[in-house]
């Protein structure tokens, strides 16, 4: 008895499986040619829709720098000379910017990227560079902190000059009287200290010079860039998705329509559906 209901319920998956494979052949045709066409068509809409190009620039910078670009005291002066808020507001079109900016700090090189999207090459482009300029005067110090810096350079450039003077007198006393001083320990002593002094001085003088110059292009790795290729949209992707999302719609429905098929073969059917579509609120 067991083996017959095995058997029997073997030969059911079997004539399953065959109901699924001749469902499949009598709808290949649809099942085949309606993703060609809807991957046709997404491929289609694909040339229609506006195409973005993106320029991408690399300098060594830290997130302070990252975060300066994004501000309104960048953004506003590069939309103001780009006309970028033609038919917009100033708070709109910063908005837009915004959406089109993107600056990262790698977390291994350290190294800022900046990525600018437009619609066309040249003008990705020449965001990026309107940015990278506008950040680089915005990075140079202002006011007070300016002449605070300033001041510093000045007497750093003068403990400099005075080390050096001093270093140069003792240098020729060395030479000239060389038996008697070079036996002096403290003469010897002074003249490296006076070395030091010239060394740290000019170490802070490139510093404060640094910091007065702000950001520059010795900064940049490399360059924006013009593509030559739109990066969006993906026009492969499109056509796939479309051909795999047709193709399941496709399948639900073919499957739906024969299983409705054999519900309404069956004798019991009509009263279900009565039901549904009264409980539907179907006449």
């Amino acid at each position: 008895m067991k083996r017959e209901q095995s058997g029997f319920s073997a030969i059911q998956g079997e004539v399953g499986l065959l109901d699924v494979l001749v469902t499949l052949a009598e709808n290949i045709k649809l099942l085949v040619i309606g993703p060609v066409m809807a991957g046709l068509c997404a491929l289609g809409i694909s040339f229609m829709l506006p195409q973005t190009y993106r320029s991408i620039a690399i300098l060594q910078a830290d997130q302070s720098t990252a975060s300066l670009m994004v501000t309104t005291a960048v953004l506003d002066p590069v939309i103001a000379a780009l006309g970028l808020a033609k038919g917009k507001t100033l708070e709109e079109a910063r908005l837009d910017l915004l959406n089109h900016i993107q600056a990262v700090i790698g977390r291994s090189d350290k190294l800022l990227t900046l990525t600018v999207s437009a619609h066309s090459a040249q003008q990705a482009q020449d965001i990026a560079n309107a940015l990278l300029r506008q950040t680089y005067q915005e990075s140079r110090p202002k006011g007070t902190l300016r002449a605070r810096l300033q001041t510093q350079l000045e007497e750093a450039q003068v403990r400099r000059q005075n080390a050096r003077n001093a270093a140069s007198s003792l240098l020729k006393r060395l030479e000239s009287d060389g038996a008697g001083l070079n036996r002096d320990t403290e003469v010897v002593r002074g003249y490296a200290e006076l070395l030091s002094a010239t060394g740290a001085a000019q170490t802070q003088i490139s510093t404060l010079e640094a910091e007065l110059e702000g950001l520059n292009d010795s900064r940049l790795l490399q360059a924006p860039t013009l593509p030559q290729k739109a990066s969006l949209p993906r026009k492969g992707l499109i056509t796939v998705g479309a051909v795999l999302a047709a193709e399941l719609a496709l399948l639900l429905f073919v499957f739906m329509r024969q299983s409705w098929r054999r519900t309404a073969a069956q004798g019991d059917a009509l009263p279900k559906v009565v039901r549904i579509r009264q409980c539907l609120g179907l006449k």
